[in-house]
């Protein structure tokens, strides 16, 4: 390796520490990227739409908490809740759901007019789903003002002997395939009781709904940072290699005397050298 090789690899971008920092920080957000590109929905999934619903008192827009295994309850969603075609024209169908927490409602099928797998909304003694939309919108209506828990047990609520486990259930909409196309969810915890006469009490978790929509926003936000980032990085080197200058050939190793210049005393002649180069 030459003299000013050596120079150069000792001054590269990730030599300086503003130069570290920034090569840190990028490969932090690639990571982060990567992350959440491995976290989207399967392409079966990409394009369901999650949004809540609220639980409440029966035929009220009040929220309800807590209850008991016969505690009755309501479900209100967003204001023109809707699927995304009708029923009358685009076969599309209201149905609910009720699956463990971690399971996407989008991996049940609706074909059958009920659930694949698990369970969901009991009203009057019967499953709530296969509901028609309202013509030419495809609004959800005509939801009943009362569901209840009492078709469930704990062998249904605790399948592996727990004590407690948490459930996400809702409202979704099917296209004429059965498959899920948008949904409104709850989040549920189910507790094992030893008073209650089904045998298990439930309360709500509030929390917000992802779509898939939310994790590629975040994947852009991250992208667009990795892009500042390389963008600082080089206007560094672009300064630092205006300010050191040209790196020569010829430039000496760190410790090693530097060659005299054309001309200097170094180059000429002793006057004992030219007096031997006379005899």
């Amino acid at each position: 390796m030459s003299a000013g090789s050596r120079h150069r690899a000792t001054t590269g971008p990730g030599r300086s520490p503003a130069g570290r920092v920034l090569v840190f920080a990028a490969a932090a957000l690639m990571t982060a990227a990567v992350a959440g590109l491995a976290a989207t929905p399967s392409a079966a999934g990409a394009d369901v739409t999650a949004s809540t619903e609220v639980i409440t008192q029966p035929g009220q827009l009040a929220p309800l908490q807590s209850g008991g295994s016969a505690t009755p309850y309501g479900v209100v969603l967003p204001a023109n809740a809707s699927c995304p075609g009708d029923t009358a024209h685009q076969a599309y169908h209201v149905f609910s759901y009720l699956v463990p927490k971690g399971v996407s409602p989008a991996a049940v099928s609706f074909k059958d007019g009920i659930p694949s797998r698990y369970f969901g909304f009991i009203s009057y003694g019967s499953y709530y789903g296969a509901i028609n939309t309202a013509e030419g919108t495809g609004q959800v209506v005509g939801i009943p003002a009362s569901f209840t828990w009492t078709r469930l047990t704990p062998k249904d609520l605790f399948p592996d002997g727990q004590k407690t486990a948490t459930w996400d259930g809702g409202i979704a909409c099917a296209d004429t395939h059965g498959v899920v196309t948008n949904y409104w969810n709850s989040e549920i915890v189910f507790t094992a009781s030893a008073t209650d006469p089904g045998g298990f009490t439930w309360r709500v978790v509030h929390s917000a709904a992802t779509s898939s929509g939310d994790i590629w926003l975040g994947i852009g936000v991250a992208l667009i940072a990795m892009a500042v980032i390389f963008g600082l990085l080089a206007l560094l080197l672009s300064r630092r290699n205006r300010s050191e200058g040209p790196q020569w050939p010829n430039r000496p190793a760190p410790g090693m005397p530097a060659p005299a210049a054309p001309g200097a005393p170094g180059d000429r002649p002793t006057v004992h050298e030219v007096q031997h180069a006379g005899h």
